[in-house]
């Protein structure tokens, strides 16, 4: 998963060709996040939101989840923001988003998040108490 993560997070955020069908014109996409701001420390069953910064690429794209993958090792999650778009005609757009991701740890411990960017994973931690 970690790999189909990092492959996705690189693919290009153009438009299909203006001669596709329209279901040519739908695809969900991850797209790099380039920051991450939450808390460093939450108490047990409390949640812990996290604000992601990212680009869509396009108009065309609007935020489909936070795709998360539980977990890749022991209290560590990946996480990627997955993009829906719609359209064949996309300008492409530096325009940023915003998206949440809430965690609520059930056990006290570290927790590590690591979400993707276009040239890898920006890590955060949490510890929960």
């Amino acid at each position: 998963m970690k790999k189909i993560l990092l492959a996705a997070s690189t693919l290009s955020l153009s438009g299909c060709l203006n001669n596709s069908s329209p279901s040519e014109c739908q695809s969900t996409q991850v797209v790099p996040v380039s920051s991450a701001i939450g808390p460093k420390t939450v108490t047990v069953n409390q949640p812990a939101t996290y604000s992601l910064t990212y680009q869509p690429g396009s108009p065309c794209g609007k935020l489909s989840s936070v795709a998360e993958q539980v977990p890749v090792a022991a209290n560590t999650h990946l996480l990627g923001v997955q993009v829906d778009y719609n359209g064949c005609n996309c300008p492409q757009t530096t325009t940023l988003a915003q998206a949440l991701y809430t965690f609520v740890p059930t056990q006290p411990g570290t927790y590590y998040f690591r979400f993707v960017t276009a040239s890898g994973y920006l890590t955060d931690t949490l510890v929960a108490k």
